[in-house]
């Protein structure tokens, strides 16, 4: 069974500081799960 960790942040600028902050948390390994208004869901599976 594989197992996930989350992270929720809140991301405000315009839309080339969010696409800026979006390709950080890509390169990490996160992958965008939902946004809702400022929130970004984030989730990557746990090493190990």
């Amino acid at each position: 069974m594989e197992r996930w960790e989350y992270k929720v942040v809140s991301i405000i600028g315009g839309g080339e500081a969010t696409n800026r902050r979006l390709n950080e948390y890509g390169q990490e390994g996160w992958e965008l799960v939902s946004v809702s208004t400022s929130w970004f869901y984030f989730k990557r599976p746990l090493a190990g």
